[in-house]
């Protein structure tokens, strides 16, 4: 658990919600039911970083043509060309 969370119990953030919801504006508030924390109240700004850095995953055929033919004829970058020649051959240095 994130020791920066504040849990507290839906009962008092029920009867405090402006103070909890500020409180989320500088740290996660974890609201408890019967000794549990199910949900995290967070600020907005804490949420949207969450949502850039989350992933989708893609299916190659949900993908169009262009987009399928530039992943099937891109060329390795300098550095990973020389990664590659460096495991081929470790002797090479």
């Amino acid at each position: 658990m994130d020791p920066n969370l504040l849990e507290v119990s839906a009962k008092e953030v029920a009867g405090k919600l402006g103070f909890y919801t500020d409180e989320a504006m500088l740290r996660p508030v974890g609201i408890q039911k019967h000794g549990v924390t199910r949900v995290v109240m967070l600020s907005l700004m804490e949420y949207e970083r969450l949502l850039r850095r989350d992933r989708q995953v893609l299916l190659t055929r949900d993908l169009d043509d262009e987009t399928l033919d530039a992943i099937l004829t891109a060329e390795p970058g300098e550095r990973s060309t020389e990664v590659g020649r460096r495991l081929a051959d470790p002797d090479s240095g």
